[in-house]
């Protein structure tokens, strides 16, 4: 297979890295120097996002729109997307009357877009990811029963901006798709998801955000676990897709021990939140509907993708080649995590950044250019084989709410045999089509369970109708691919 980046593991680096904790404390089980290319600028955290006022952090918005550096698509960097990604988490986790931002000012709705009442804590119902009604995450279970095992549940944020645009366009794209072909959300619209635990399951919370929150009509103290932080930025009405999550959530997967033709079962030395000490993990764990919710574990750090080769008599790993420079991607954001380390305190400095993805608009001058490339791409906006246009982590992922496609839709039988054609990212399942009508606006859910809703379908119909759409696009692509490899 072709590569770009290629990295030799040494069996003294081995040793040494296959222990060595990274800026988060998390295993670290492939980072290396890429020797073959030169040494780019660190990308960094600006001092004015650590400000404190009246003893709370003060970070400013980001600038997204014309005078942003987005609004040059010919020009914007790779870690002008990263500081984005990591400036928009610490605005939205600004402290506002004792309570971070998002909770304060954004509106909580469920998938059917309906406004949700937060006045005694966060509305948690759902817990199937989005992959399968049957994919959902848990605690182990103990044989002491302590802590209690527990499932994770999620919920929706979103501003006012992308509220509103919702609630117009969703009553024609209901009785006309054809009508918002070429409609965007605006420069600024938001939207969060969140994964979130019962406190008392963890070992200890101490490190984690937590706050009221009212489990299935059940007041309970819950714990974040990860957000996606969603945004609209100059250039870029597909969204920019960041990701969060708690550090230590889970192992990761050791490409140390991995071969070209064989995988390493995971195992700990210690007890995760979500993987057992006593367990023995394979791909099985992270497998959609598979039945099984523990014992889980992260395969790409970063959403950046490797593989295992061999070069000569050397086992070596590379960076897979895609449509984004790997070892670029990695390195920015192995930087920018270390420069908010250094600077960021509180509880909020217990979450790392995992990576965000994008598309590349440049030579797309204006929204009506960018819209149509994107209605044009349809349920291939995720493709990132070399020469397509998907940016950052190709194989963007939280840990808590795309568990089970880390390797691919279906039933993947083995890490290694992993490609780029079978990467799964954030635009696998949020595309610009929807039952055979293409939008921008349908790259929101939330956009499409509400038409949906207006359509008469309840929240299990509309679940139901995700997931249908997520497997006939994979199915889509699937025909295609095997097409293109006849030919």
């Amino acid at each position: 297979m072709k590569t770009t980046k290629l990295v030799l593991f040494f069996i003294l680096i081995i040793s040494l890295g296959s222990c060595k904790k990274d800026e988060k404390g998390v295993k670290d089980n492939y980072k290396t120097v890429n020797k073959n290319s030169s040494v780019s600028p660190e990308c960094l955290a600006p001092s004015n996002w650590f400000t404190i006022v009246n003893n709370t952090r003060q970070t400013p918005p980001p600038n997204e729109g014309p005078t942003s550096v987005f609004a040059n698509n010919a020009t914007v960097t790779n870690c002008d997307f990263h500081q984005w990604s990591w400036q928009k988490f610490l605005w939205l986790t600004n402290e506002v009357n004792g309570q971070p931002f998002f909770m304060t000012n954004l509106i909580q709705v469920n998938a059917a877009g309906q406004k949700l009442d937060p006045s005694n804590g966060i509305v948690l119902t759902d817990t199937a990811q989005a992959s399968s009604k049957v994919d959902i995450l848990q605690t182990p279970n103990y044989p002491s029963g302590v802590p209690k095992q527990t499932t994770v549940y999620y919920s929706i944020f979103m501003d006012k901006l992308l509220y509103d645009t919702m609630i117009k366009y969703g009553p024609i794209a209901k009785s006309d798709p054809s009508k918002v072909k070429d409609i965007t959300f605006p420069v600024g619209a938001l939207e969060l998801k969140t994964s979130w635990i019962d406190a008392s399951a963890l070992k200890d919370s101490s490190t984690y955000f937590v706050t009221q929150g009212v489990i299935n009509g059940v007041k309970t103290k819950v714990a974040l676990l990860g957000m996606h932080v969603v945004g609209i930025v100059e250039n870029h009405p597909e969204f920019v897709w960041a990701t969060f999550e708690h550090e230590n959530l889970a192992p990761d997967y050791d490409w140390t021990k991995a071969t070209p033709t064989t995988d390493a079962p995971v195992t700990s030395t210690v007890d995760y939140p979500f993987f057992n000490k006593n367990s023995t993990a394979t791909v099985q764990n992270i497998t959609s509907k598979n039945g099984i919710y523990t014992d889980v574990f992260s395969v790409y750090k970063y959403g950046v993708p490797v593989e295992k080769a061999m070069k000569g008599s050397f086992n070596v790993q590379l960076y897979m080649d895609t449509s984004q420079n790997g070892s670029e991607n990695f390195n920015n954001i192995r930087t920018i995590n270390q420069s908010v380390k250094k600077q960021l305190t509180g509880i909020w400095n217990n979450y790392f950044y995992n990576g965000s993805l994008w598309i590349n608009t440049e030579g797309y001058k204006d929204t009506p250019a960018q819209a149509a490339l994107l209605d044009s791409l349809s349920y291939n906006l995720s493709n990132s084989s070399p020469g397509d246009l998907t940016r950052g982590s190709t194989a963007a992922y939280n840990i808590t709410m795309e568990t089970y496609v880390q390797v691919g839709f279906g039933k993947p039988s083995s890490i290694h045999a992993n490609t780029v054609s079978n990467l799964v990212n954030c635009f696998s399942c949020h595309n610009t089509s929807d039952d055979n009508n293409n939008s921008p606006l349908f790259i929101s859910h939330v956009f499409t369970g509400y038409v949906q809703s207006l359509e008469g379908l309840n929240r299990a119909q509309i679940k139901d109708e995700h997931v249908k759409e997520i497997v006939k696009q994979f199915n889509m692509r699937l025909k295609l691919k095997q097409s293109k490899s006849k030919q």
